[in-house]
This record gives structure tokens, C-alpha cells and sequence, in this order.
């Protein structure tokens, strides 16, 4: 079988397609082009997508289309002679590529007896595990692990020729019948040795409650017994208790009689007094007559001190020399005063004029005449500005006397109208302080006139403010002294009821007998009755826990019945159990032997396809039955374990290993594609080369399909093979 053309919508590939020859096909592109989403396309369109995979690496999570489009391919191949045509799609989001179908190319008519599940076992002889572990290769899956289904394949191959055996399936059903029998803790015989361990429990554990039930039963009557007789003595002292509160009721009943003869007595000698309240008030009246009666001396002495302070202002104000002028008199006499009259400015302008017409004349006059003429008049305008001068100053000085005066006149009206605005003051203020006094004097009188009209009729003899402060004194202390007996008797009477309501019950007993006391006090029973009748409380509830678990529990003949079923059947699963273990003992031999028969042709065929790459560098392959691997160089004979190899030398021997069992296991009638996904990354040169060689001739039996990131291949290939190029 060989694959003619591809055509895909799967991951980063949108409808790309990709057309294959038969032979060997180079694939070449750089990394993240898509190389290893055409090889998973190729798995899925020949077994289908798992969808039982989940998470973010599932198949179908992690090549679901970029583009957001459903999930869809073609696949166009070549089989037996005749060409199919492979189509996959997506109609439920949840089942992607579920959608199968399967024609012969260029019709529409079906390939009969294939399907979605059967075509990659149809064409390639092999299931999905034995092709993806031998001819489905990548550059991080190289290594050969085992499977169940390449199992079956290589003892099809060893033995009978049935691919329906295989020893790791069937190690594992003996295993999980052993586990079934024995494990940790879900095993059969874990299960009943924990049973019988809890049946010997049962036993033990019942025999155990068994004498803690026969003990708890004497702590319970041994509990008993003691709060019997702690409550017959606390009944001796209750007895002592109930005649003693009957002593005292009689004794109670006694003092509320004599209190209320003394009350009887008081209320009639004192029994017209007001109550404490009212005489409370009327004491509160006195004393407010009392401060009144202050206030009314202090208002007195103010009044006498106003009159005293208005005669002294009506003397000051008649002692001043304008007394007793009014405010027009005093206004007249300053306007009296006026001021002599000055040179004014009459002489200034007389004295200018005649300059002018002496001048005047001055200018008709002959030079000598006026020169005399001149001097004439200055000496003439001297003269009288000297005059006028003096004449200023003279007005002016008396101007000044008159205004002094008036000044001295106008300070002797202002104090004058002071003094006279004082004395009137002086005198409104002595007549309002004089009515304030004879008011508050009246008022104080009154007030006293009604407190004794309150007073006299409880104390007639009451007479003035000091008698009103004597009869109420004792009338408060007689008040006092009632209302204290009235209390007296109502506290009495409350201890009375009290005690009445808390007498014992009949029968009382009789106050003169004598009793007998207990040996313990009331404390020490009261506090000890508690912890006794605690400890009776937890001896039964014990007694009862008790009953009602072995109530619970088989009876003893029940539980050893079970016991000796448990065992017999313990046994039965022993027997089993090591019949299984023997079983599992002769498969592992049996799988020895076939892994000996086997390892030795896979090492061989190993070491041939080892020894073309490494160009005869190693020349034998070792297997253990774990498909562990190690390599022997040529000459030396100590072989090299894997992990002993570089890098490259350990993918080429895994490569060689691939190789080996898709020759061995593979179906050569299918002729099964071989897929090599950049799995000569890591070598060399010269070994790449030699693995090319070898896949160059191996590729004459079957298609192989190899993608690589690198262009030495196509380099080397060159002519000799199918290279496309994906950029």
C-alpha cells in the first residue's frame, strides 16, 4: 500500500495538499511548517481521532484548524492493485473526523467491510499500537516501549501464528485476580482477615463489656445506698429547718403586732399633722423668707444710699457759680462776647490808589521835581503800611481775649448741665430704689401672713417667722417618727407574708420538741448529695451504655459461628491464591522463553541495520525480555549500554531497532509505509548518509515517507528520490 495524495484541514494546514510517490519521498520544510500535523493527519485518517483523549493535548484539542473551520481531510492511495479514496469530516463538534467515508476513486461506490474503525487494519495487517511502535517514527519517539498488541504481533510470529495472546494482558488478568484476593486493602483475604480480626474483636470486646457491666452495676448499687442515706439525713435537718422557720414566723407575727400598736399610738397623738411633703414645702417657704428677708435689708441699704448719693449731686450742682441758669440763658451770654473790629482792607486799597496818581503826576513832572516827589511818596506808603500793621495785631490780640473767654464760658456750662443731669439721676435713681424696698416689704409680709395661716392650724401657738421655724421643726420629727412606724410595719408585714408563703407543709412539727441533729452539718450533706447522686447518674447511664452495646452486638454463639465461616472461606482464598501465584510464576517462565526466542532475531536484524548506518562501527545489538538495549562495538567485547552512547548514536540505534521490527512484525503482503518524522536530526554526515542508503534500498519494498527541518538530505538525495518542499 502507498499513499498517492493528501488533502487537509487539520491544525495549521488549511486545505494544503501534498502528493506522494511510491519509493522514497523527502519532505523537507523548516520547523513549526506543519511536517509533524501531515504525520498525525496520516494516523488519523487510517485509525481515526481517539476521542477518549481529554486536555489540552488531546488530538483533537491540539490539531483542531487554526482557521476555526470543522476538522477534515482526503487521502488518495493505492492498494492491491486498485485506488480508494479516504474521506474524514467533522459534523458534531464533540466526535471530530468521526465522519467516514471510503470509495473507490473516481466513483461512489463503497469499498465493502471498511470502516472508520477497521480501514488502517485493513491496509496495513497491523492495529493502531503495533503501527504507531514500529513504523510510525519520530525524532522523540524513537524509543521501543511495550504493548500488548506488538505482544500479540511478535507471538503470532514466535509461536502459534494467533494474535489473540499476549502476556502482558494476561500477567495482568492473573494480576488483578491476585490483588482481587490479596491487596493492600480492596483484596479479598485483606478483607476477611480484617473481618476475622474484627469478629475477634466482637468476641473480646463483648466479653470485656460484659465485666465492665458487672462492675458498673455494684458502683451503681454501692451509689445508691449512699444517696439513701444522705437523703435521710438531710430529711432530719429539714425537719430542724421547718420548726425553726416556724419559730421564726411566730416570732415575726409577734413584732408586726407590737409595731402596729406603736403606729396606733402615733397616729393618735400626731394624727392631724400634714404629710412630710407639705410640711417639706412650708419649711421650703420659711427658708425662702428667710433669704427674702436678706434681700429686703440689702435693697434698705441701697435705698438709704441713694438718697445719701442724690443729696450730695442737688448740693454740688446748687454750689456752681451758673446756678441757676438754663441752656438759653447760658447761650445768650456767649454770643454777648464779640471781638473789636480791625483796619480791614479799606487803608491796602486807599494806600494803592494814591501810589498810582502820584505816579501818574510823577510822569508830567520835570526830572529834579520828580525825583522830590518820589521820595515824598515812598516815605508817604512806609507810613501807612506801618499803620495798618499795627493796627493787625491790635485786632487780633483782642480777638484772642474774647475767645479765651468764651472758651472758659462754654467749660463752665458743660460741667453746670453735668451737675445738673447728675442731681437728676441721683434722684430717680433714690425713688426707684426707696419703691423697690417698700415693694419687696409688702411682698415679705404677705408671704409670712399665708405660711402662718398654713402653720396654725396643726400649731396654733406659731407666731412670726421664728415661731413658723420652731413649729415646723417638730412637726417634721413627729412626722418622721409616724411615717418611721408605718414603715417598720410594712417591712413587717412583708417578712410576715413571706414567711407565710415559705412555711413548711403539714405536718409541722411541734417548736418545743427536741430533735435529733445528724452527724454531718447541712454544707457538707448538700455539698456531697450532688457528687453521690452524680456519680448514681453516670453508674446507670454506664449500666445502660453498657446493656444497649451488647444489645447491639450477636450473641456469643452468633459471632464464633461467623468466626469459623470467615476462616474456612480465608483458606479457600489462600488456596486460590497460591494456585494464582503459581499460574503467574509459569506465564513469567513461559514469556522468558519466548523473549529468548525472540530477542535474539530482533537483536540480529538490529545489528545488521546498525552496523549499515554506523558504516560497521558496531557489529551486535543486545535485547533483554524489557526490550533494554546495549551495543557492542566491532573488536571490543564488552557491549555498551544505551545510556552510554551519545546522542546521535542512541537515535540511530533506536532507529535501527524501529527498523528491525517493522521487517519483523510488520506484514510483508502490505507492504506497510513507513513514516520518519525528523528522525535523522542528530546525525552526523557520514551516517546520515548511511541511513539514507539504507532507507534509499528498504524503500523498494515499501513507501516511506521521511520529513526533515534540514536541506542535506534533498542534498544528498538528489535525483534519487521524490523531495518536496513545503515552504
Amino acid at each position: 500500500m502507498h499513499i498517492l495524495e493528501m488533502q487537509a484541514a487539520y491544525g495549521r494546514l488549511r486545505g494544503d495538499s501534498l502528493r506522494l510517490e511510491p519509493g522514497l519521498n523527502l519532505i523537507y520544510a523548516p520547523n513549526e511548517s506543519g511536517k509533524s500535523t501531515w504525520c498525525s493527519f496520516i494516523r488519523t485518517m487510517l485509525y481515526g481521532l481517539p476521542t477518549r483523549q481529554s486536555g489540552p493535548l488531546a488530538d483533537k484539542n491540539r490539531f483542531a484548524p487554526w482557521t476555526g473551520e470543522a476538522m477534515q481531510g482526503r487521502m488518495d492511495l493505492e492498494t492491491g492493485g486498485q485506488r480508494w479514496t479516504v474521506l474524514r469530516d467533522t459534523r458534531r463538534a464533540s466526535a471530530p473526523m468521526q465522519n467516514f467515508a471510503c470509495t473507490y476513486t473516481g466513483t461512489a461506490q463503497p469499498v465493502p467491510e471498511v470502516n472508520g474503525q477497521n480501514l488502517g487494519e485493513t491496509l496495513l495487517g497491523v492495529p493502531r499500537e503495533v503501527f504507531q511502535r514500529s513504523a510510525f517514527i519520530g525524532q522523540s519517539g524513537l524509543a521501543v516501549s511495550q504493548d500488548p498488541e506488538l505482544e500479540r504481533r511478535i507471538a503470532a510470529l514466535l509461536s502459534t501464528g494467533q494474535e489473540d495472546v499476549s502476556y502482558s494482558e494476561s500477567y495482568d488478568r492473573l494480576k488483578k485476580q491476585l490483588n482481587r484476593r490479596r491487596h493492600n486493602k480492596t483484596g479479598l483475604i485483606p478483607q476477611l482477615e480484617q473481618e476475622q480480626a474484627r469478629l475477634d474483636d466482637a468476641l473480646r470486646r463483648q466479653a470485656e463489656l460484659t465485666a465492665q457491666l458487672e462492675n458498673a452495676r455494684e458502683q451503681q448499687c454501692t451509689a445508691q445506698t449512699r444517696v439513701e442515706e444522705l437523703e435521710q439525713r438531710r430529711a432530719q435537718w429539714e425537719a430542724l429547718e421547718k420548726q425553726e422557720a416556724l419559730r421564726q414566723w411566730r416570732e415575726t407575727q409577734e413584732d408586726l403586732t407590737r409595731r402596729r400598736q406603736q403606729l396606733t399610738a402615733l397616729q393618735q397623738l400626731d394624727g392631724d399633722l400634714p404629710d412630710r411633703d407639705t410640711l417639706a414645702r412650708m419649711q421650703a417657704q420659711l427658708e425662702l423668707l428667710d433669704q427674702a428677708g436678706g434681700t429686703l435689708t440689702q435693697a434698705r441699704r441701697i435705698a438709704q444710699q441713694r438718697q445719701t448719693e442724690a443729696r450730695e449731686a442737688q448740693e454740688a450742682w446748687s454750689a456752681h457759680p451758673l446756678y441757676p441758669n438754663n441752656e438759653n440763658q447760658l447761650r445768650q451770654q456767649a454770643e454777648a462776647m464779640t471781638a473789636p473790629a480791625g483796619p480791614g482792607k479799606a487803608l491796602p486799597i486807599a494806600a494803592g490808589v494814591l501810589l498810582c496818581a502820584a505816579a501818574a503826576a510823577l510822569a508830567l513832572l520835570p526830572a529834579p521835581a520828580k525825583l522830590i516827589a518820589a521820595a515824598i511818596g515812598a516815605a508817604a506808603a512806609v507810613g501807612l503800611f506801618l499803620y495798618y500793621m499795627v493796627s493787625r495785631r491790635r485786632a487780633a490780640a483782642a480777638a484772642q481775649t474774647v475767645q479765651t473767654r468764651k472758651t472758659a464760658l462754654q467749660r463752665q456750662a458743660e460741667e453746670y448741665l453735668r451737675l445738673r443731669e447728675d442731681a437728676r439721676q441721683a434722684e430717680d435713681a433714690a425713688r426707684t430704689a426707696a419703691a423697690s424696698a417698700e415693694g419687696l416689704t409688702q411682698q415679705l409680709q404677705g408671704q409670712l401672713v399665708t405660711l402662718l395661716a398654713q402653720v396654725q392650724p396643726f400649731w396654733p401657738e406659731a407666731n412670726g417667722a421664728d415661731g413658723v421655724r420652731v413649729a415646723l421643726t417638730a412637726a417634721l420629727r413627729r412626722r418622721e417618727a409616724l411615717d418611721g412606724a408605718a414603715l417598720q410595719v410594712q417591712k413587717a408585714q412583708i417578712r410576715c407574708d413571706a414567711m407565710s408563703r415559705h412555711l413548711p407543709q403539714p405536718p409541722l412539727p411541734d417548736p418545743e420538741e427536741t430533735l435529733p441533729r445528724p452527724v454531718l452539718s447541712r454544707e457538707q450533706i448538700d455539698a456531697a448529695l450532688p457528687q453521690v447522686r452524680n456519680q448514681l447518674r453516670e453508674a446507670r447511664s454506664r449500666v445502660d451504655s453498657l446493656t444497649g452495646q451488647l444489645r447491639t452486638m450477636d450473641s456469643p454463639e452468633s459471632l464464633q459461628a461467623q468466626r469459623d465461616q470467615c476462616t474456612r472461606r480465608l483458606e479457600a482464598l489462600q488456596a486460590e491464591y497460591d494456585a494464582i501465584a503459581l499460574a503467574m510464576e509459569a506465564l513469567t517462565q513461559a514469556n522468558t522463553v519466548l523473549q529468548t526466542r525472540f530477542s535474539p532475531a530482533l537483536g540480529a536484524e538490529t545489528a545488521r541495520i546498525f552496523s549499515a548506518i554506523t558504516g560497521g562501527r558496531y557489529d551486535k545489538v543486545l535485547l533483554d525480555r524489557n526490550l533494554s538495549l546495549s551495543a557492542q562495538p566491532a573488536g571490543d567485547a564488552m557491549p555498551r549500554a544505551l545510556s552510554l552512547l551519545s546522542q546521535g548514536a542512541g537515535d540511530q540505534l533506536y532507529l535501527a531497532v524501529r527498523l528491525a521490527i517493522c521487517r519483523m512484525v510488520l506484514p510483508r503482503d502490505k507492504a506497510v509505509p513507513l513514516i520518519l518524522d525528523d528522525a535523522l536530526a542528530n546525525f552526523d554526515d557520514q551516517r546520515l548518509a548511511a541511513a539514507l542508503d539504507w532507507l534509499l534500498e528498504e524503500s523498494r519494498s515499501r513507501q516511506i515517507l521521511l520529513f526533515t527541518c534540514h536541506r542535506r538530505e534533498g542534498d544528498y538525495l538528489r535525483d534519487r528520490a521524490h523531495v518536496i518542499s513545503l515552504n
